[in-house]
């Protein structure tokens, strides 16, 4: 562990701050994260992500877990395999292209990317979630609720 002089003679051993990974207010992507069907993220920039504790979450909606980095990879955008796109919920290297260019103008297939794959997730949400105590139905009415109340436009419609 990193140290830092408290004083002149006392050293105290430091913690590594909290990861966060920002997800967008996608219901069908948020909901692959809850149920454990989605376990990758590709981010442009080559990321300081470490292994260890990363708290998922949305700053637009609601929602938080978290989840062990278990592997961090650097590379160009066109050395990201098969597999990690399809991961990724992508069907093609344009998808993947496409689908990132909605956050990332700019990028390409020569762009530095972040790859990061996670284990499983905990709290609140995804517990509920995996053991069935709240259904993911329940979830998406109790959003929609609370949307409505604070005069939020969700971009779906609750049935």
């Amino acid at each position: 562990m990193k140290t830092r002089n408290k004083t002149k003679n006392t050293k105290v051993a430091l913690k590594p701050p909290l990861q966060a990974l920002l997800v967008a207010p996608d219901w069908i992507m948020r909901k692959k994260i809850l149920t454990g069907e989605k376990r990758i993220t590709i981010r442009e920039g080559h990321r300081d992500y470490r292994l260890g504790q990363v708290m998922i979450s949305c700053h637009l909606m609601p929602f938080a877990v978290m989840a062990e980095i278990i592997e961090v990879r650097h590379c160009k955008l066109k050395e990201v395999t098969k597999e990690e796109w399809k991961n990724d919920g992508f069907t093609s290297q344009e998808d993947l292209l496409e689908g990132l260019r909605k956050f990332y103008p700019s990028i390409n297939l020569d762009s530095p990317v972040t790859v990061i794959k996670w284990g499983k997730i905990s709290g609140f949400l995804a517990d509920s979630v995996q053991s069935k105590k709240l259904p993911f139905r329940a979830l998406f009415e109790a959003y929609a609720k609370l949307a409505h109340w604070v005069g939020l436009e969700l971009g779906f419609e609750s049935r």
